[in-house]
Protein backbone atom coordinates (compact mmCIF):
# COMPACT_ATOMS: atom_id res chain seq x y z
CA UNK A 1 0.00 0.00 0.00
CA UNK A 2 1.31 3.60 -0.70
CA UNK A 3 -0.22 6.96 -0.43
CA UNK A 4 -1.15 9.71 1.52
CA UNK A 5 -1.98 13.05 0.63
CA UNK A 6 -3.06 15.96 2.48
CA UNK A 7 -5.39 18.19 0.54
CA UNK A 8 -7.65 20.91 1.87
CA UNK A 9 -11.33 21.14 0.75
CA UNK A 10 -10.93 17.95 -1.47
CA UNK A 11 -13.77 15.83 -0.93
CA UNK A 12 -13.69 13.62 -3.87
CA UNK A 13 -14.01 9.90 -4.05
CA UNK A 14 -12.41 9.68 -7.23
CA UNK A 15 -8.67 8.42 -7.80
CA UNK A 16 -6.68 11.44 -9.32
CA UNK A 17 -4.20 9.73 -11.87
CA UNK A 18 -1.41 12.19 -11.71
CA UNK A 19 -1.60 11.95 -7.75
CA UNK A 20 -1.52 8.53 -7.48
CA UNK A 21 2.24 8.52 -10.52
CA UNK A 22 3.09 11.28 -7.68
CA UNK A 23 2.73 9.16 -4.89
CA UNK A 24 4.43 6.03 -6.52
CA UNK A 25 6.86 8.44 -8.01
CA UNK A 26 8.15 9.30 -4.61
CA UNK A 27 8.04 6.13 -3.07
CA UNK A 28 9.96 4.32 -5.69
CA UNK A 29 12.41 7.47 -5.11
CA UNK A 30 12.85 5.46 -1.54
CA UNK A 31 12.39 1.76 -2.85
CA UNK A 32 13.24 1.36 -6.63
CA UNK A 33 11.38 -1.60 -6.86
CA UNK A 34 8.11 -0.03 -6.41
CA UNK A 35 8.70 1.63 -9.76
CA UNK A 36 7.63 -2.07 -11.57
CA UNK A 37 4.87 -3.47 -9.31
CA UNK A 38 1.90 -4.21 -10.43
CA UNK A 39 -0.90 -2.01 -9.45
CA UNK A 40 -3.98 -4.07 -7.94
CA UNK A 41 -6.30 -0.81 -7.23
CA UNK A 42 -6.21 2.61 -6.61
CA UNK A 43 -8.53 3.96 -3.42
CA UNK A 44 -9.34 7.18 -1.89
CA UNK A 45 -9.84 7.38 1.91
CA UNK A 46 -11.26 10.95 3.30
CA UNK A 47 -10.33 11.41 6.59
CA UNK A 48 -11.36 14.60 8.05
CA UNK A 49 -8.93 16.65 10.08
CA UNK A 50 -9.52 19.47 12.88
CA UNK A 51 -6.90 21.78 14.34
CA UNK A 52 -7.26 19.67 17.41
CA UNK A 53 -9.13 16.26 17.86
CA UNK A 54 -12.43 16.48 19.52
CA UNK A 55 -12.80 14.52 22.49
CA UNK A 56 -15.28 15.17 24.50
CA UNK A 57 -18.76 14.41 26.19
CA UNK A 58 -22.12 16.66 25.74
CA UNK A 59 -24.90 15.85 28.12
CA UNK A 60 -27.97 16.05 24.91
CA UNK A 61 -31.23 17.63 26.55
CA UNK A 62 -33.35 14.16 26.63
CA UNK A 63 -30.71 13.07 29.19
CA UNK A 64 -28.56 10.81 26.70
CA UNK A 65 -24.50 11.41 26.33
CA UNK A 66 -23.14 12.17 23.25
CA UNK A 67 -19.24 11.46 23.25
CA UNK A 68 -17.66 13.38 20.26
CA UNK A 69 -14.37 11.46 19.61
CA UNK A 70 -13.27 13.35 15.48
CA UNK A 71 -10.79 14.91 13.44
CA UNK A 72 -8.04 12.96 13.59
CA UNK A 73 -7.32 13.32 10.17
CA UNK A 74 -4.31 11.05 8.72
CA UNK A 75 -3.12 9.90 12.31
CA UNK A 76 -6.07 8.35 13.04
CA UNK A 77 -4.64 4.97 12.50
CA UNK A 78 -1.71 6.08 15.33
CA UNK A 79 -3.83 7.43 17.89
CA UNK A 80 -7.13 5.17 17.47
CA UNK A 81 -6.26 3.21 20.45
CA UNK A 82 -5.58 6.32 23.29
CA UNK A 83 -8.75 7.99 21.65
CA UNK A 84 -10.87 4.72 21.36
CA UNK A 85 -9.89 3.84 25.59
CA UNK A 86 -10.57 7.90 26.19
CA UNK A 87 -14.02 7.72 24.85
CA UNK A 88 -14.82 4.78 26.35
CA UNK A 89 -14.29 6.22 30.05
CA UNK A 90 -16.20 9.06 28.96
CA UNK A 91 -19.22 7.21 27.83
CA UNK A 92 -18.85 5.08 30.82
CA UNK A 93 -18.90 8.07 33.63
CA UNK A 94 -22.49 8.33 32.30
CA UNK A 95 -23.40 4.49 33.56
CA UNK A 96 -21.10 4.23 36.07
Amino acid sequence: MLGGTAQEDDWSREPDPAVAAAIRRRCAALRPEIAGARVLEHRVGLRPARHAVRLEREPLPDGRLLVHNYGHGGAGVTVAWGCAREAARLASRATG
